[in-house]
């Protein structure tokens, strides 16, 4: 269930163009004045708690997200109800926009994974205001073509790499994204289980092993990489 918002701190666009995450996605560079301000016109804005839906899978969409703040987790499930996360998208980002563009129904559900702030461009709207515009266009397809190399990615991982080694390779990402050896795992045990196609109890028993093996030191979901070269070689596996 969705939580209407107070009002929001970006409700004009003199406020957006310093507070607004979303004018600083790349995605929107060089965006004309007068297209923020119409989108600022005509999004609604909504404040959605940790575990409420956002879209249901197999629904047809009828415009766009806008991620402002928080993160959402796509969840998929199959005929026997086994569900799994094949992404998690992180503010500021477009949510939704593949099945838009695409015509289609969502393949996914989306979830809020933590308090989200979302705003919601209606369909005819977000082709005025951003498919019209050439160069917005060309960097949605870029956009695109980098989300199905992520997505050929990972499946090449889950049909040649264990399960120690997708463990790996999510540890040493982390550590390398964020330029520390001391990271976070900002999802739960079953959650993170489902990102790497395993069960919770085949995740708790490999971290136990890396501890054990002096590659990452656990404190809840502080982990502290301790071997970065021997966990970026197994990653490879």
């Amino acid at each position: 269930m969705k939580i209407i918002s107070p009002k929001c701190k970006c409700d004009t666009f003199d406020a957006a163009k310093y507070k607004c995450p979303l004018l600083k996605m790349p995605v929107f560079a060089g965006m004309p004045d007068a297209v923020w301000e119409g989108f600022c016109k005509k999004r609604i804005t909504n404040d959605y708690r940790k575990g409420n839906i956002i879209f249901y899978e197999g629904n047809k969409p009828f415009g766009v997200y806008f991620l402002c703040t928080g993160r959402v987790k796509i969840i998929r499930t199959d005929t026997g109800l086994h569900s799994s996360i094949p992404r998690v998208v992180e503010a500021p980002d477009l949510l939704g926009e593949r099945a838009f563009l695409a015509g289609e129904a969502y393949l996914g559900t989306g979830e809020a994974l933590e308090d989200c702030r979302i705003c919601f461009l209606d369909g005819a709207y977000f082709e005025k205001f951003f498919l019209e515009l050439p160069q917005v266009s060309r960097a949605i397809v870029r956009r695109l073509a980098v989300e199905l190399g992520k997505s050929e990615e990972q499946l090449l991982d889950f049909g040649f790499k264990t399960v120690r080694g997708r463990l790996a390779k999510y540890i040493h990402e982390k550590a390398e994204t964020k330029g520390s050896s001391n990271i976070q795992f900002p999802e739960s045990r079953g959650d993170l289980a489902k990102i790497l196609g395993t069960s919770p109890e085949v995740l708790c028993r490999l971290l136990a092993e890396f501890r054990k093996k002096g590659w990452i030191a656990v404190s809840g979901r502080d982990v502290a990489v301790k071997d970065k070269p021997r966990l970026e070689q197994v990653s490879r596996r």
